[in-house]
């Protein structure tokens, strides 16, 4: 063997210990190294996940006060809306304006109700209305802010309407009014106009919408003088006199003379005519608003009436509300002394209204609005 051949032997064994070498590192090691530095990120992200968690527990204690006192604000702040908005506690709202304040809602609007919000996707599109196919959608865990305008045409004192916007910001549940407008009649005395009212309410988890018990009865028998879910205002016990007997069994007198020319007031509302404590008097000689409201809370009947900012109430303890006015001619065009009568009857009694020797040209009675069973002979 020559020299040439046993150096090129050595090379070739050279070259071969260094590809070895090369497929060593190529195949096990390189490998190796790469699967190392991925276990040290990750560990890196461990440790860092394990020194947050290590920082939480040590204030366990702390978050998980913090986290009751959240979720109690959360739901005070639920407390604040109703579940839903549906029509039965609308209706039921607007006559509790009517019978905590005096005022008169002539009519109101209820519009569907619309998305207003999402907890946690923020403002919905103001023109979506939620329907039952929409809500089946939702995720049941969402709470849904829904919004509803309630437009309400309204008249009455401005002692009332006072009351009546006091009512509104005091309300159990959150209401705003949005826009009103409010003119007043010098002759009447009496403000009337127009409200928007904002209602919104709170949809989702554990939420129970409001159940109302109505309890009335429905339909009636005449259509012109019996009121729905009454008593027979058409047929009473009193048809037979014309109410004649009311004059000396009643539950409230009301005196209606000229006030220039009398001794006492020339308005005088009384539950009993021998206790002067009882009186809501007025010597304006003007057409004052007389506000009559029947209550029944808890089986006990009230009666209370008003002028102005003067009020009496009183229990009722008969089947019936008898009312008895006795007016007076006027003396000349300078007696101006009357009553515009609200009867606001929340009971499912009969309210019966015998009014004597008033004007005939003139009268200084006049029934402006009534809810409920009443009858004026």
């Amino acid at each position: 063997m020559n020299n040439d051949t046993k150096n090129a032997i050595k090379l070739l064994l050279v070259l071969l210990g260094i590809g070895s070498v090369a497929a060593t590192f190529f195949l096990f090691f390189k490998p190796t190294k790469e699967e190392v530095d991925s276990l040290k990120a990750t560990n890196s992200t461990l440790q860092a996940r394990l020194d947050d968690l290590k920082a939480k527990e040590a204030k366990k204690a702390q978050l998980e006060e913090e986290t009751k006192q959240y979720e109690q604000s959360f739901q005070d702040e639920l407390a604040n809306y109703p579940a839903d908005l549906n029509q039965a506690t609308t209706v039921m709202f607007m006559k509790g304006t009517e019978q905590q304040t005096g005022v008169l809602n002539k009519s109101f609007t209820m519009p569907e109700a619309t998305t207003y919000y999402t907890l946690g996707q923020g403002v919905a599109n103001p023109d979506t209305t939620i329907t039952t196919a929409d809500s089946e959608t939702l995720n049941s865990n969402d709470y849904i802010v829904t919004t509803c305008p309630y437009n309400v045409a309204y008249e009455g004192t401005y002692v009332d309407l006072k009351k009546y916007l006091n009512y509104i910001s005091e309300y159990k549940y959150r209401m705003n009014i949005s826009q009103i407008n409010i003119t007043f009649d010098q002759d009447e005395m009496k403000c009337s106009g127009a409200v928007t009212l904002n209602g919104y309410a709170i949809s989702g988890p554990d939420r129970t919408p409001e159940t109302v018990d109505l309890n009335v009865k429905e339909g009636k028998d005449n259509l012109f003088t019996q009121s729905a879910g009454s008593t027979n205002a058409a047929a009473s016990k009193y048809d037979t006199d014309k109410g004649a007997s009311i004059v000396s069994n009643h539950n409230l007198m009301i005196y209606l003379n000229n006030a220039q020319n009398d001794s006492s007031s020339g308005i005088i509302v009384a539950s009993d005519e021998n206790d002067e404590s009882t009186y809501v008097t007025s010597t304006n000689n003007s057409v004052e608003d007389l506000t009559i409201t029947i209550n029944e809370v808890s089986g006990k009947k009230t009666i209370t009436y008003q002028i102005g900012d003067k009020s009496y109430s009183a229990p009722i303890s008969t089947s019936d509300v008898t009312i008895y006015v006795k007016s007076s001619s006027r003396v000349d065009t300078s007696d101006k002394n009357g009553v515009n009568v609200s009867v606001r009857n929340a009971t499912g009694v009969g309210v019966y209204i015998k009014v004597a020797d008033d004007d005939a040209t003139s009268p200084r009675f006049k029934l402006a609005s009534k809810i409920g069973t009443v009858k004026v002979y």
